[in-house]
């Protein structure tokens, strides 16, 4: 995955934020703590973006 895609989230992820499933990838984070470990932030549909962590490219499904 990389920044500019469209993922589709697992119901439940996408049901436990209250948003809908697609999301656009807009930014891999490295977390400060650990220089392997990022997160991913994400462009949802109300606007927000949310960080979801690097486990979402495992799993969800890759749109465009």
């Amino acid at each position: 995955m990389k920044v500019g895609n469209l993922i589709r989230l697992q119901e439940a992820t996408a049901n436990c934020w209250g948003i809908q499933r697609n999301v656009i990838l807009v930014e891999k984070v490295l977390t400060p703590d650990h220089p392997f470990e990022y997160v991913w932030n994400a462009l949802v549909s109300d606007g927000r973006v949310i960080e979801f962590g690097r486990q979402i490219e495992h799993s969800s499904e890759l749109v465009g």
